[in-house]
């Protein structure tokens, strides 16, 4: 079976689902999409999951008509733009753009966008539709074997 033959296969179970749920472990982004259900952190706590997740760890952004609402670059400037150079202190990990614009763009996860198809591209390059217009576009920029 083709790269793109399984791309498509793996993920037409999202099409119908609503994503609800972005964040991050490091520049690691993860996307919740379908039903929500608490399961048990690896650290014991308790936390709400989706019925599937899509795990980003390359290019990625989400756009509508041809702007990028936000994108994996985000993770790494200040939450708030300016036009001086990156502070000294500046902690990507404590707190970036991206924390700011997800949470906005996703009202605090109360809003969800339902997905309407995936196309797929070349090289792993795939684009998620969603309600509203919006478009997650993934296009993994290296030419290692493993996972992006």
């Amino acid at each position: 079976m083709a790269v793109a033959d399984e791309i498509e296969q793996a993920l037409s179970v999202l099409v119908g689902l609503p994503l609800w749920g972005i964040g991050r472990a490091a520049d690691l982004v993860w996307l919740q999409f379908g039903d929500r259900r608490a399961v048990k952190s690896w650290r014991g706590t308790d936390k709400e999951v989706g019925d599937y997740a899509l795990h980003l760890q390359c290019a990625w952004r989400i756009t509508l008509k041809g702007k990028i609402v936000i994108g994996r670059g985000d993770i790494f400037c200040p939450s708030e733009e300016s036009d001086e150079s990156l502070p000294a202190d500046f902690d990507w990990q404590k707190s970036n753009r991206f924390d700011r614009v997800v949470a906005e763009f996703l009202q605090n996860e109360s809003r969800q966008l339902v997905v309407r198809r995936i196309d797929v591209g070349d090289a792993g390059s795939l684009t998620v539709l969603l309600e509203e217009g919006y478009k997650l576009e993934i296009f993994p920029q290296d030419s290692g074997a493993g996972e992006h």
